[in-house]
Parts: structure tokens; C-alpha cells; sequence
């Protein structure tokens, strides 16, 4: 099942709109503590800034593979192992940080949930201007953060739907989002050109996809 343009711009009405679902940050925070050390350092070429993850579903359920495909753009991934391509279909196996207690108040969702991460910066981490899907295409995603003042995330102000592998032929002039809240999860357009920057040390982010399935019940959480 997949979702063509149309049915995708009609779902998302809007490039970023909250859910009713919320984590309690200070206790994800407590809980990220005895999982420092397993965080993987974000991968692609754009190495040693500060960019790490940690998986939430996988290929497998484990925490120790090196290198984590969850935790690598996939399109390079696929680019660099052409033997051991990937897709988030293939990659739904919950770890066990997604059994934390913190994570309880997503319940509604984790069986829908495909390749995702929680994503850890530190000061200057980025991601460039990019779309991180085109349509059709078989997930929507959501995103969040534990620290809205130190976490920006920015779309194109115009409302560019571009390939990813064109966006570095695009001209971008991008506007922040404003009144995020910390540990609510947003349903985000991801086919939309976006930039994210982090401004301080140890600042998270919720990082998920969702299957086709997941539809009706997202629908319900929109605020």
C-alpha cells in the first residue's frame, strides 16, 4: 500500500501538526542515561560533527551492529552496500529501548512503527536542506525534540516538493518552526525541503516512521 501525491498532500494539510502524544522528557532523559554507549555515530560522509543514533526498530532488534543501517541515510547506505540494500519495510524489528517506560505513551503506535531512531547532538549538528522521500511512497513520518530551544527545524518557505537527489539543484529560503513542545510528537512532511540544527550539547530527537497502516489512527491523534 502506498500513498500517491494527491492522497499524501490531502493527509498532510499542513508541513507540521501536533499529535496527542507526548513524552515525558525528564524521564526519557533519566532513561537515555544506561544507553550513552550504544548511540551510533550518525553515518554517511559528513563524518565527526556531532551527529549520533540510537535505534528504536532495526533490521534485526539488536544494539550492536557496526555499523547500524537505522542509523545512516538509505539512500547512501544502499549507494555504498549495493549486496544489502534496505528499505523501512525491511527494517521492523523493535530494540529493546523501545520497551522503556518513556516510550508508553506512544503505545497506539508501535505497531506501525518501522526503521526508526532517537537521534542525539550536540552543538552545530545538522542536517543540509533535503526531502527524505518522494510520493508514492509507503511511510509518513513523525518528529519531535526534547529541547525546542536548541533545536531548529526549518522548511522551505515556499513549499518545495523536490527529489531528494535534486535538492542540491534548489534554491532554498527557509523559515523556522515556532512553538514547538518539548516531547510532543509532530506528523511531519518530510517530502518537503527541510534543514534541522542543534545549538546546544545533548539535544534529542524523536526520529519515526510509521506504515501506510498507521493512517486512520494518526488521524485520530491530530490535534
Amino acid at each position: 500500500m502506498e500513498l500517491d501525491l494527491d492522497s499524501y498532500k490531502q493527509f498532510h494539510k499542513t508541513h507540521f501538526h501536533p499529535l496527542d502524544l507526548k513524552i515525558d522528557i525528564p524521564l526519557f532523559e533519566k532513561q537515555m542515561e544506561q544507553y550513552s554507549l550504544a548511540f551510533r555515530e550518525w553515518g554517511g560522509p559528513r563524518k565527526n560533527i556531532g551527529r549520533y543514533g540510537l535505534p528504536l526498530l532495526n533490521q534485526n532488534g539488536s544494539l550492536h551492529n557496526n555499523p547500524e543501517p537505522a542509523c545512516y541515510p538509505l539512500d547512501i547506505w544502499n549507494k555504498e552496500n549495493p549486496d544489502n540494500k534496505l528499505w523501512y519495510p525491511l527494517m521492523a524489528e523493535p530494540t529493546e529501548v523501545l520497551n522503556l517506560s518513556c516510550f508508553d505513551p506512544i503505545e497506539d503506535i508501535k505497531e506501525y512503527m518501522l526503521r526508526s531512531c532517537v537521534l542525539k547532538w550536540n552543538t552545530g549538528a545538522n542536517f543540509v536542506p533535503h526531502t527524505d522521500q518522494t510520493t508514492p511512497t509507503e511511510v509518513i513520518r513523525l518528529w519531535g525534540t526534547n529541547d525546542p530551544d536548541n533545536m531548529s527545524l526549518r522548511f522551505d518557505k515556499s513549499g518545495k516538493y523536490v527529489h531528494p537527489f535534486d535538492v542540491s539543484n534548489t534554491d532554498h529560503d527557509l523559515i523556522p518552526v515556532e512553538n514547538v513542545e518539548a516531547g510532543r510528537l509532530y506528523l511531519i512532511d518530510t517530502c518537503m525541503i527541510h534543514d534541522a540544527t542543534a545549538s546546544s550539547d545533548n539535544v534529542y530527537q524523536f526520529f519515526i516512521a510509521l506504515n501506510i497502516e498507521s493512517l486512520v489512527t494518526v488521524a485520530s491523534l491530530k490535534m
